[in-house]
């Protein structure tokens, strides 16, 4: 079986690992030639002789969904370690939960602030 090729850029070797984890982390394809020393006519031809002719655009495209992912998984174990952060990403991902018993209550508070601010005039005849 063929091994991997390596791209030898002007700063650092470019292997599949290495090109992976840069995307996973979401970096721009010119942060990537920045890292490893390259352009990216170069980065391109790597691509296509690493991933079976798909261009570069095309694998940073499906490679980033993996760090997307990776980011969910750390968000949902935080999830289970935080009251904090479950109310923050209940009101991100669901801010429409609720809607309706949120505006009963809403009427409800208006209702007994409206007790409470009785007018000057009703005051007055409750104690003379």
């Amino acid at each position: 079986m063929k091994s991997p090729p390596i791209l030898h850029g002007l700063r650092r070797k470019m292997t599949k690992e290495v090109f992976e984890e840069l995307v996973s982390l979401q970096c721009e394809p010119d942060e990537i030639l920045g890292y490893i020393g390259t352009t990216e006519e170069k980065l391109d031809s790597w691509c296509r002789r690493a991933y079976k002719r798909h261009p570069l655009d095309d694998m940073i495209r499906m490679i980033r969904q993996d760090g997307l992912i990776a980011i969910r998984r750390a968000s949902f174990e935080l999830l289970k370690k935080s009251a904090t952060i479950i109310s923050q990403q209940y009101n991100r991902f669901l801010p429409g939960a609720g809607a309706e018993d949120r505006s009963q209550a809403d009427e409800a508070i208006r209702a007994f602030t409206g007790m409470i601010n009785v007018p000057e005039d009703k005051v007055r005849e409750l104690f003379e």
